[in-house]
């Protein structure tokens, strides 16, 4: 099976008992999360999809048992029978009744959905109590494969519901705004690093995802890289300057889809009235989780392509990092931004002891110089497609970090995402880098 995702857990001493119990604990809270990410949504709600190759909330909900029944139950639980054999065709991955986007269904309701999962839930929690010793080391590694999957959809489905709601003319907020003082960005400034003969990649015996190892060296040369992410006030100057009707700025592929998408401001980027709002950002606002709110010119930019940082970063004479130089920084750095479980579902602006790096881990993923490639030495794993992510390795940058809305145990120095580079629906930012001399 695929290494689990990066999750604590006992050690390799801790006794059969102990490992049962803490994986048991594991599996109930990101269920519960899960749940509770989709308690004050209607029925309507939950069936809404407006991204071509997302999933409406109610989908996500049926995906994820799926893929604890047929990477977990059925193989693990002799005897098992599904609780409803079309919902393995149904939710899979590319089931033989509904193989595709649009994944919109009015059947089964949201209501059978959630039985669904309480019965996979209490058959998950029977099967860790009561399997053979023999076979727990593998159900443990399908379990924690599957825990981990659930947990990424997590974040893909507050994706596709901010989404939604942003595509329904009433604008309506998922949830009302937290209470939290209003804070400035972080200073701006510069981390110098030598370079030199560098490791990379996660460390062995840490759990982490197929694509994030093996561990491997890089030689870099001296570079600087930006204290913190660019935030909203920086790239509205880049707005204002033309940024997005200066065509010397950007690459020929990208300046095509600015083009055919009207793209002028980031994604849920809206003028709030006339004028240019000047470099407080008065004549804009931007759509979160919260609905519409005004324009913080101090938290981090999110929900701009690579394109967008790319020419961004040329405008400013700098460049976009590459992942091992911003892994080298972050390996160093425990200052985690915001990610969710905070109780803020959208970057914040957040003024920060020392001299920094800030929000390295945590707020917005940051997009990087680099194509996403497999680290030298891969072997791809076991598993179904679902876990194993060394199968994207093709047309995607990579990011790293993680946003406010990935699980905390999912954001880590060594954690790479990938995404096409011209994607703007989920929580993505960047931080500046230079050569040095």
């Amino acid at each position: 099976m695929p290494l689990s995702g990066p999750f604590p857990s006992p050690g390799p001493d801790a006794s059969t008992g102990d490992r049962r119990q803490a994986l048991a604990t594991r599996f109930q809270k990101a269920r519960a999360r899960t749940a509770e990410l989709v308690a004050t949504l209607t029925p309507e709600d939950l069936m809404v999809q407006t991204v071509p190759d997302g999933a409406p909330a109610k989908w996500h909900l049926a995906h994820t048992s799926w893929l604890f029944e047929v990477a977990v139950l059925i193989p693990f639980s002799p005897g098992y029978r599904p609780c409803d054999p079309a919902f393995l065709d149904l939710f899979g991955t590319r089931g033989d009744l509904h193989p595709a986007p649009p994944r919109i269904v009015s059947r089964p309701g949201a209501a059978e959905i959630m039985r669904h999962r309480d019965q996979i839930n209490a058959a998950v929690l029977h099967l860790i109590d009561q399997i053979d010793d023999g076979l727990w080391d593998e159900a443990e590694s399908a379990l924690a494969m599957t825990i981990a999957h659930e947990r990424r959809h997590q974040e893909r489905m507050l994706l596709h519901i901010k989404h939604a709601f942003w595509s329904n003319p009433l604008r309506p907020a998922y949830e009302p705004v937290p209470d939290h003082l209003h804070l400035g960005a972080p200073p701006d400034g510069w981390l110098e690093q030598p370079g030199g003969l560098v490791e990379v990649g996660r460390p062995e015996p840490l759990p982490g995802f197929d694509h994030e190892g093996p561990r491997h060296r890089v030689w870099l040369e001296p570079y600087r890289l930006a204290a913190r992410p660019v935030t909203c006030g920086e790239f509205l100057d880049f707005i204002e300057a033309g940024g997005y009707g200066d065509r010397k700025l950007w690459l020929s592929d990208g300046w095509e889809v600015a083009r055919a998408e009207g793209w002028m401001a980031p994604l849920y980027w809206e003028r709030s009235g006339s004028g240019s709002g000047g470099a407080s950002g008065s004549g804009w606002q931007i759509f979160t989780l919260y609905g519409m709110q005004p324009f913080d010119p101090g938290e981090p930019v999110c929900h701009v392509s690579w394109y967008e940082a790319d020419a961004y970063a040329r405008w400013a004479g700098k460049r976009l990092p590459l992942e091992a130089e911003w892994e080298t920084v972050a390996a160093c750095c425990d200052s985690m931004g915001n990610l969710l479980g905070s109780g803020h579902r959208h970057p914040r602006a957040g003024t920060c002891h020392g001299t920094g790096p800030w929000q390295m881990c945590g707020d917005v993923w940051e997009w990087t110089a680099d194509a996403f490639t497999l680290y030298p030495g891969y072997r791809r794993p076991d598993g179904p497609d679902e876990a194993v992510n060394g199968r994207l390795a093709s047309n995607r940058m990579v990011l790293r970090g993680g946003s406010c809305l990935t699980p905390f145990d999912h954001a880590g120095p060594w954690t790479r995402h990938c995404l096409r580079p011209e994607t703007r629906l989920s929580m993505t930012g960047f931080r500046l880098a230079e050569d040095g001399i």
